[in-house]
Parts: C-alpha cells; structure tokens; sequence
C-alpha cells in the first residue's frame, strides 16, 4: 500500500479567488496541446442546422473546448463535402478556410496532406457506412519544417439527432509519429467510451463499466455511488489512463463540466503549487496497480486551491485483470494523511461511523437530488379535530411503531453492508498482494 506524506501542508493559492465567482478561470485548462501541430486561432464553433442528440451534443462541445482538430462533413451529399473546419484543422491542412470549406473531402485531402487515393477511398466509405474508424495515413499536418511527424491519424463517427438520423459525419485529425497509434489517442474515441459509461438518471449520474468488473470492486462502485461520494474512474488501456466516469459530486466541486473532463487525464486538476513527490506517489500506485492515498493540492476550474484527501484504488474484471482506476477525492483542512489508508477502508470507515449517527439526515443533497426531490408532491396532513385525543395517540403509536421498526432495519443493512466490505477487503487483499 502507498501513504503518501504530502509535502503541502499549509499552502495555499496566492491568489485565490472566492469558490462562488465563477468570473475568474485558471490560465491552466483542460484544452488539449498538440505539441507537433503548429499554432493556430479558434475559429466560431460549428451550429448545426438541426438539434444534435445528447450525446454527440456533448461530443462537439468538447471537441471545442480542447480545440481538436476536426472537419464536419456532409454525409448524405454526393462528393462528401466539408461544410465547416475548426481553427485546427485549417493549421492542420494548411489551406484557407475558404478552399476547404465547400469542398469535397477527397480533394481537401490531395491538397492538404497529399493522401493516396486508396487511403481516401478507406476514409470515404466509412463515411458513407456511418460508421467509426480510426486510420493512420501517410501525409503530415504537423508542422511544415519538421520531419518527425510523416503520418496524420483520421478517426471518422456520425452524428444523429434524437430521433438517431444521421446528420453529419466529424472527422479528426491530428499529427503522429508513426502508423502504429491507436485508436484511443484520438479526442472522439476516448470521448465515446467515456459517454457509454455515463447513465444519467432523475437522482445522480451511474457508472456503467463497459467492462465486467469482480464481485468485490462492483460492490464497491456501487457503495460509493449510494453515499454520494466524490470520484473518478479511469481506464489504463486507453492512451495517457484517460477519465471515463466522473461522479456528479465531482463536477460541481471542481466546476468543471463532462465535457471538458471526460477523455483526458486526471493531472489537470494540478497547478502551480502541487508538490511532484505528491504526484509520484500516486503515479507509484497506478505502476504497481495498487491502493494508495496522500494529500495534494489540486484547484478547482475558477482556480481556487483545495486539499484532496486522494485514495486511488484498481479495480479487477472477473478475471482479476486491471480493468479500471478509481480516484477517490475528499476535500479537508489539513494536509495530514487521514488514518484509514485506502478507499475500501475509508468507505468501511464512514459506514462504521453511521451506526452512531444518521447520514443521511445530515447528508447535503445534490442540485440533482434537490430537483428530484421537488418534484415529488407533498404527502397530505391530517390534522385531528380538538378533543379527538383518540386519533393523537394512534397517531403517535404509529409514528413510534415505524419509526423503530425503521431504524432496526437501518442498523441491520449498516452492518451487513458493512461485512460485506469486510470480506470483500480480505478478498481483494488476497487476490492483488501490495508492494513491499
């Protein structure tokens, strides 16, 4: 197990703003860099003629925010023409916006990067099939006096409306140094199995894995999600260990949005005064696969700092093969590791806690949960008539009757759930040994 000894204890931003002024923002974001693609200017973000579906609205939303690369292409038209260009693109292919927007994506293609005629034609029927595809092509976009970037890698998917009608077909592009990159370096690809994870619903957003996980780490997610708590879930087969789920509690801490936080990895939460030895110890728990915790400093998007009490746990398939990372973040005082030293024991921990007390009384809802709730009607009250001491007292039998009856049976789901932990704990320790 790793325990982090944090080397911030007592930092804080020099110059934070209020957490409630969402004016200012850090100069340090979520947008991705292309370090072999030249500089180029944003241009107005693409308006589709039609509403998009959710989740392809979400996909053009973060496309523009991290400023990738990417083409709109008319998938119905006869030649495939391109209808809109990002300020990427336009660096990219190194033609003006005017000659490439109009035009067929073929030709686009001969002009921009000089693309073998086979290669277009894998690119234009994928297009027209509506279908994904990744491609690693001969033809740089990278920058014009560099040698070290001879290939461009393509991933191609269709966009729908609601009613799942395809209306356009989005192609990325980006520089690379060699035919092998897979699919997952691309935005769209990691944004795609990030959405495929995400199953909103009328309370809070649920994690579900595309991946089947062991009995003990389901057991787990499911715990944490019931508790509300805050966390991420990343996968380590995907290129850079890129956000696949963030929990609702996540987004409103932060003030980042999915969009600008599913598909990248976690280190954008770090900053100016976030110690290195507290980010090598959690990069020590991803290499050995193991449970870590320490006490960083991260800063939320207005960049105001906060002290993360951070356990990083691996989650298993049914296999015992890692299949995901989950990050566990709780915002404290002080910098001093909390005692409970991984997120299975923390969560044990809290559980233990609430035999004594009532969580969820004092528990702060959600927004999500206090529009859930809202929305429920009133029960109605029935108020006795004065003198009518009979209907008082059944009343109050009742209420005492329920209300004991309700908390025995809290005590026993406590400390069941709480067992459950126990021997799933055992299990997991078992299975994965932690590093001497």
């Amino acid at each position: 197990m790793g325990v982090g000894v944090s080397a911030c204890k007592g930092l804080v931003h020099p110059n934070a703003s209020d957490p409630n002024n969402g004016e200012r923002e850090r100069d340090l974001s979520t947008v991705t860099r292309l370090p072999f693609l030249s500089a180029f200017e944003d241009r107005t973000p693409f308006e589709p003629t039609e509403t998009l579906s959710d989740k392809d609205s979400s996909l053009l939303k973060a496309l523009t925010h991290h400023r990738t690369p990417f083409a709109v292409v008319e998938t119905d038209s006869a030649k495939l023409n391109v209808i809109y260009a990002s300020g990427g693109c336009v660096a990219g292919l190194g033609m003006p916006a005017e000659n490439i927007e109009g035009s067929s994506l073929a030709v686009v293609l001969k002009k921009g990067i000089k693309m073998h005629d086979e290669d277009i034609a894998r690119l234009e029927a994928a297009v027209r099939a509506k279908e994904d595809l990744s491609l690693v092509v001969q033809g740089s976009t990278g920058k014009r006096n560099s040698k070290n970037v001879p290939y461009t890698q393509f991933f191609v998917t269709a966009v729908t409306n609601d009613e799942g009608k395809v209306l356009y077909t989005f192609v990325s592009l980006q520089p690379v140094a060699g035919p092998e990159a897979e699919p997952s370096q691309t935005m769209p690809y990691r944004f795609r199995r990030a959405w495929t994870c995400l199953k909103p619903s009328s309370v809070w957003s649920l994690f579900t894995p595309y991946k089947t996980l062991c009995e003990a780490d389901a057991g787990l997610v499911k715990a944490l999600q019931d508790r509300r708590e805050m966390f991420c879930i990343t996968d380590p087969d995907l290129y850079d260990n890129p956000i696949i789920f963030v929990s609702d509690d996540f987004v409103d801490m932060t003030g980042y949005n999915r969009e600008e936080i599913n598909g990248i990895n976690c280190r954008f939460l770090q900053g100016e005064m976030t110690s290195t030895e507290d980010v090598d110890v959690i990069r020590y728990g991803l290499r050995e696969e193991t449970d870590m915790r320490v006490c960083l400093l991260n800063y939320r998007k207005n960049g105001t700092a906060f002290l993360n009490q951070f356990n990083l746990s691996p989650l298993r398939d049914t296999s015992g093969k890692l299949a995901f990372f989950i990050g566990v973040q709780i915002e404290v005082e002080d910098a001093e590791v909390m005692p409970f030293p991984t997120t299975r024991q923390t969560l044990q921990e809290m559980l233990l806690d609430e035999e004594e007390k009532d969580f969820w009384d004092e528990a702060e809802l959600a927004p999500a949960q206090e529009s859930a709730r809202s929305a429920i009607p009133a029960k109605p009250v029935v108020v006795a008539e004065e003198g009518d001491t009979s209907a008082e007292r059944s009343g109050a039998e009742s209420s005492t009757t329920t209300g004991d009856t309700g908390l025995a049976e809290s005590k026993t789901k406590t400390g069941s759930l709480s067992g459950e932990l126990e021997s799933k704990q055992t299990e997991a320790n078992t299975s994965s040994p932690l590093p001497e």
